[in-house]
C-alpha cells in the first residue's frame, strides 16, 4: 500500500513539473515576423492648445477585412492628442480613428526611464476604431475635420472630440467622450442622408492592433481576436485566419496576455462582424451596421471603446463580461478568488509579496485539520511497522491475502494509508491556480517583494529562494514519519533536489508560496511531535 503513496506523490510532482510544458504544447510561442514600423511621427502632431436571439454563426470568410483605398492622399493628415491621467492617445482625421494609445501606468521594463506601454494599429497607415461608409461594396476612407487639435483632461473633467465629414450624400458626425478616470471612451457615429432620395449604405467600425507589445511576452497565451457572443466566448487562432458571424454581440476585441482593445455595443441588436489575423501578433476586426435612410433621415450607432490593461477588478467593474478575456487556465474557479484576495490584501499592505505570504497562511489554516490528521496517521503507521513486516513475510507468496490482512490491520488501528499524500495532492490545484495568477495577472507584473526580488512574476535572479525552499523541503522530509523501505527512502531524498531545480525558473511569487508553506509545515510537524512525546 505504501507504494501507492509514492505513486501519488510522484504523480503530484509530475503535474507541477509538466504543467508549464503543457502550456507550451497547447499554446506554442509564435514566431514574430518583421513588422512595418509606425510611419507617422508623433512629434509632427499639432502642439497642444491651453426579442429572439438568433444563433451566432462562425464561418470562414473568403475576403479579409478590406483594406480601404485612400481617396484623399493629397489631404494632409491631422493628428489630435488626447491626454488624461491614465493615457495619452493620438487620433487621426483619416477615418476618425486612434493611431496610438499610450498607457501611462505600465512600462515596457522596470528601468526608471522606460517607455510606457502603447497599443498601436497594425501599420502606421492604419487606425483603430476608424469609420468606413460603404456603398455598392466600395469602402472609402473618410477624411474628417476634427473639432480640436489637442485635449488635456484633468481630474473631475470630461471632454468631447467631434469629427465631421460629408461622403457620398451623407453628413457624418463622430463623437468621442472622455473621462479622466476611465479607459473606456464613449463613441457615437451619426449619419444623415442629405440627398433627396433614399440611400442604403453600410457603416463600419474597424479595429486594428499590433499585438507584439514591447515588454509583454504573450507566449503560451492567446494573442489575436476574441469575440464574446450571447452564447459563447470565441478565441480566433492563427489556423483560422479569417472568421465572421452575425447575432447578438456582447463585445469584440483584440487582445494579448495583458492588454485588450474592445468594441462594446450599447444596444442589444443583431450585429455583423468579421475578424482576421494577417500575420503573427497582428489582428483586425470589423463591425458592420446596415443603414437605409430616407431624405434628411438620421441614424446613429453608439458603442464604448475600451483600450487598457486586463486588470481583473477593473474589468469586473465595467459589468460587460470583459473579465472573461483573462486566461486563468484549467483552475480558473480557484485562480479568480485567489486574485481577488491578493488584490484585497494589496490595497492595505501595498505589497503583493506580503499578500502571497498571507494567502499561504490562510491556505495552511484551511488545510490544518487534514495535515494534522495526515501526520498523526503516518506516525501511527510507523508504530505498526513491525506488524506490517510480519504480514509481508507471512504472506509473501499470496499478495491478495497479504493486501486483505494489511487492510484489516489498518482498520483495527484506524489508519488511512493514503493520508500521507492527501495534503500535497489537494494543494496541487491551488498551486496551479496561483501559477496562472502570477503569469496572467497584470497587477503582479513588475511588482516587488523586497531587496533583490523586484518582480514577483519573474524568477528569482539569484536563485536564493529556490535553494532555501529545497532546504526546507529536505528538513520537512526528514521530520516526517515514513514506513517505506530504505531503498524507496533514498529515492524520496531526491525530491528536494528535483523540486529545487524545477523551481529555479518559476515565478518568485510561486517559490515564496511553496517556501512559506514548507516552513509552516515544519512548525506544525514540530508541534505535533512535541505533543505526542508529552502524551
Amino acid at each position: 500500500m505504501e507504494k501507492r503513496v509514492i505513486i501519488a506523490v510522484v504523480l503530484s510532482i509530475a503535474v507541477i513539473l509538466l504543467y508549464p510544458y503543457a502550456l507550451k504544447k497547447f499554446y506554442p510561442a509564435k514566431e514574430l515576423p518583421a513588422q512595418n514600423e509606425q510611419k507617422a511621427e508623433i512629434a509632427q502632431a499639432t502642439a497642444p492648445q491651453a426579442e429572439k436571439t438568433p444563433t451566432t454563426s462562425v464561418k470562414p470568410i473568403n475576403n479579409a477585412v478590406p483594406q480601404t483605398k485612400q481617396t484623399a492622399k493629397t489631404v494632409k493628415e491631422e493628428l489630435t492628442i488626447v491626454e488624461t491621467p491614465l493615457y495619452k492617445a493620438i487620433f487621426t482625421n483619416a477615418g476618425a480613428g486612434i493611431k496610438k494609445w499610450e498607457i501611462k501606468k505600465y512600462k515596457e521594463t522596470q528601468a526608471t526611464d522606460s517607455k510606457s506601454i502603447a497599443i498601436s494599429a497594425v501599420t502606421g497607415a492604419e487606425a483603430s476604431f476608424k469609420t468606413l461608409l460603404s456603398s455598392k461594396n466600395q469602402a472609402e476612407d473618410i477624411i474628417f475635420q476634427p473639432s480640436k487639435s489637442a485635449i488635456i483632461i484633468t481630474k473631475g473633467q470630461t471632454a468631447e472630440l467631434v469629427y465631421t465629414a460629408t461622403n457620398n450624400g451623407m453628413a457624418i458626425e463622430k463623437h468621442y467622450t472622455f473621462k479622466p478616470d476611465s479607459y473606456t471612451v464613449g463613441v457615437e457615429t451619426r449619419v444623415k442622408n442629405i440627398t433627396n432620395a433614399p440611400v442604403t449604405s453600410e457603416l463600419s467600425t474597424v479595429l486594428s492592433a499590433s499585438l507584439a507589445t514591447a515588454g509583454v511576452d504573450s507566449a503560451n497565451y492567446h494573442s489575436g481576436p476574441i469575440i464574446q457572443t450571447k452564447e459563447k466566448l470565441l478565441r480566433q487562432e492563427s489556423k483560422e485566419p479569417q472568421i465572421s458571424g452575425n447575432g447578438k454581440l456582447k463585445w469584440l476585441g483584440l487582445e494579448n496576455k495583458y492588454f485588450i482593445e474592445a468594441y462594446i455595443p450599447k444596444k442589444d441588436t443583431d450585429i455583423n462582424w468579421s475578424s482576421e489575423i494577417p500575420f503573427a501578433d497582428a489582428a483586425r476586426a470589423k463591425v458592420r451596421e446596415q443603414l437605409t435612410l430616407g431624405p434628411n433621415e438620421t441614424a446613429s450607432v453608439a458603442f464604448d471603446a475600451f483600450m487598457g490593461p486586463k486588470e481583473y477588478d477593473l474589468l469586473i467593474s465595467l459589468k460587460t463580461g470583459l473579465e472573461e478575456s483573462i486566461e486563468f487556465g484549467w483552475f480558473s474557479f480557484l485562480a479568480k478568488p485567489l486574485l481577488v484576495v491578493l488584490n484585497f490584501f494589496q490595497r492595505y499592505l501595498n505589497n503583493y509579496g506580503i499578500a502571497i505570504v498571507l494567502i499561504t497562511v490562510i491556505i495552511k489554516v484551511i488545510f490544518y485539520p487534514l495535515s494534522t490528521y495526515s501526520m498523526k496517521s503516518m506516525k501511527e503507521m510507523q508504530k505498526i511497522q513491525p506488524q506490517m513486516a510480519a504480514l509481508k513475510e507471512k504472506y509473501k507468496n499470496d499478495k491478495e491475502k497479504q493486501n486483505r490482512e494489511m487492510m484489516d490491520l489498518y482498520k483495527r488501528h484506524k489508519i488511512n494509508p493514503l493520508s500521507g499524500c492527501l495534503p500535497m495532492v489537494l494543494q496541487i490545484p491551488v498551486f496551479i491556480a496561483l501559477y496562472e495568477v502570477l503569469y496572467v495577472a497584470i497587477e503582479l507584473r513588475h511588482t516587488p517583494l523586497f531587496l533583490w526580488i523586484t518582480d514577483l512574476s519573474a524568477k528569482d535572479p539569484y536563485y536564493v529562494t529556490p535553494v532555501i525552499m529545497g532546504v526546507t523541503m529536505f528538513i520537512q522530509q526528514k521530520m516526517t514519519p515514513t514506513t517505506i523501505d530504505p531503498t524507496q527512502a533514498k529515492m524520496m531524498l531526491l525530491m528536494p533536489v528535483i523540486f529545487t531545480f524545477m523551481f529555479l525558473s518559476f515565478p518568485s511569487g510561486l517559490v515564496i508560496y511553496w517556501l512559506i508553506n514548507n516552513v509552516l509545515s515544519i512548525a506544525q510537524q514540530y508541534y505535533i511531535q512535541r505533543s505526542t512525546v508529552k502524551a
